[in-house]
């Protein structure tokens, strides 16, 4: 519907939304304020009102009452006369006290004749903890709006306590009705004075609208034109813009200069966007043979070793970007020997791909070699530390099994603690000495460790992507939930286990980006 009006009509309804939203914004937000301000000056009568009244049913009178024979009928007429005239003068609806007699409410005085001297409550007991009691437990002013078999009422409750100790409130009604009176008589005047500004605004826009939608409209027709030409005008289309330009002085000439300089900008980006695209289609198709090139360094089947029985492993990574930093391997060393590494470079994307491919051939080249753990570390981080211009590290974790036995000898070069699932479910995070991190300093000396699997028992290691995860509450899965949930996942199948931390992790991201490589690596022994 909107494509069917002219350039001035489209501009007219703007204008005239704009001014409706204006002028409905400060109309409601006019009565918001006097409703607010009337609202509050009720209020204050109210409570003047109730201080007031304690001048006639004070402390003097509520420390005489003891039970329903301490006020005689005389008296107790005489303070509802009092009231009654007061409540009058001042426009209220009622003015009554009251206080708590054996856990129920009995009135002690009021302006009108409904209920007797040392009467009880006729409404239901709901009402009665709600509001009538909650100033004797708030021991402060409350006022509240509610509707009970008395009337709909707005009621200001005053707490006071007598010297001798004494509690009892006094309460001030207005009527939901007057109030209601007052908001739509204030509705009724912002409304009909707003409908009469909104016209009369309009009137005043429609006039130097109706001379600027003329040359709009011919800037409309060349917009169209350069569009329909990709972002190019012909030539007497150009020539015709250029003189309105110069002969008109006013915004209008310098929208059309405006207009000239965007379309000669638009067409050089077109020119530019072709490029860029090409180029970056072709940044794109090398980065996912980079990617495939990268997981292909790594083990990715299972069964890897589908002939041995004396243990169980596999891995996972997951790269925040087309490729990642993070690195995982396992191979085996001898007939009885297997080792298993996971690492995690300080940067992401190419540099940090790059990083973890010589890392990974490093470890695994000096490892096949016969040696230990920590002198392979030493080896690799000496390798590492040449000609590192750009500063960079990895964090890397480096054990050997005995498949036979179960023994492990291993070696932290700064890595996060692996989590050790014995039997029985025990399952806690393995203390590793520290070690300098591969890359930083060369001739870093690491420490061998050890410890014996026995059967059944499982390694679980990981990259900080992992318990560094964060949801959309910028929260942080933390190694805290992953021991929960290790421990509660523990009895699975590798493969399982592994598929089920990462399901738990997306669960709690809740589709959060992810913003760091995450991998997970576990070793269970078995025989």
């Amino acid at each position: 519907m909107l494509e069917k009006l002219t350039i001035k009509r489209k501009i007219l309804l703007l204008i005239l939304i704009v001014i409706t939203l204006t002028v409905s914004s400060y109309t409601m937000l006019s009565i918001y304020i006097t409703e607010k301000t009337e609202k509050e000056g009720i209020d204050y009568l109210l409570y003047t009102v109730a201080y007031g009244a304690q001048n006639i049913v004070g402390d003097d009178y509520h420390d005489s009452i003891v039970d329903s024979t301490s006020v005689t009928t005389e008296e107790f007429n005489k303070k509802l006369e009092e009231l009654s005239v007061f409540a009058t003068k001042t426009n209220v609806a009622e003015i009554y006290s009251y206080i708590k007699y054996n856990g129920e409410l009995r009135w002690t005085s009021g302006s009108l004749p409904n209920d007797p001297y040392f009467g009880k409550y006729k409404g239901n007991n709901e009402i009665v903890q709600r509001v009538y009691f909650k100033p004797f437990v708030e021991n402060k002013p409350v006022t509240y709006n509610y509707e009970d078999t008395y009337g709909s009422v707005r009621t200001a409750f005053i707490p006071f306590t007598t010297k001798n100790g004494k509690q009892y409130i006094i309460a001030v009604d207005y009527s939901i009705e007057n109030i209601e009176k007052i908001e739509s008589t204030t509705v009724f005047i912002y409304v009909g004075a707003g409908f009469i500004l909104l016209i009369i605004a309009f009137i005043i826009a429609y006039i130097p609208i109706n001379h600027i939608s003329k040359p709009l409209k011919r800037l409309v027709n060349y917009t169209n034109e350069m569009v329909n030409n990709d972002f190019h005008l012909p030539e007497n289309s150009l020539q015709s813009l250029y003189s309105f330009s110069n002969k008109s002085k006013d915004e209008i000439g310098k929208l059309s200069e405006a207009f000239l300089t965007m379309q000669f900008s638009l067409s050089q980006y077109i020119i530019d966007l072709r490029n860029t695209t090409i180029a970056k289609e072709s940044i794109e198709g090398q980065l996912k043979i980079a990617s495939a090139i990268q997981l292909g360094m790594i083990p990715k089947s299972y069964p890897t070793f589908p002939d041995r029985t004396e243990f169980d492993i596999f891995g996972y990574m997951s790269p925040a970007k087309e490729v990642g930093g993070d690195l995982y391997n396992y191979f085996m060393v001898d007939d009885d020997h297997l080792a298993f590494t996971i690492g995690d470079v300080s940067d992401k994307g190419i540099p940090a791909a790059l990083f973890m491919a010589m890392t990974n051939t490093l470890i695994k080249a000096i490892t096949l070699s016969g040696l230990r753990p920590a002198e392979v570390l030493y080896k690799a981080n000496n390798e590492l530390c040449k000609e590192n211009e750009q500063c960079m590290f990895v964090t890397l974790f480096l054990g050997i099994i005995n498949i036979r036995t179960g023994e492990v000898e291993y070696a932290n070069a700064g890595h996060n603690p692996f989590i050790l699932v014995q039997n029985d479910n025990v399952v806690n995070y393995q203390e590793l000495s520290p070690g300098m991190v591969l890359a930083a300093f060369s001739d870093v000396q690491f420490t061998n460790e050890q410890f014996t699997l026995k059967p059944n028992e499982t390694i679980f290691m990981y990259t900080d992507g992992v318990t560094e995860a964060m949801n959309r509450d910028h929260k942080l899965f933390g190694e805290e939930r992953l021991l929960n949930l290790i421990k509660k996942l523990g009895p699975l199948r590798i493969p399982n286990l592994i598929d089920e931390t990462i399901e738990g992790v997306a669960i709690f991201v809740d589709g959060n980006e992810q913003s760091d490589d995450i991998t997970i690596l576990a070793l269970r022994f078995l025989s």
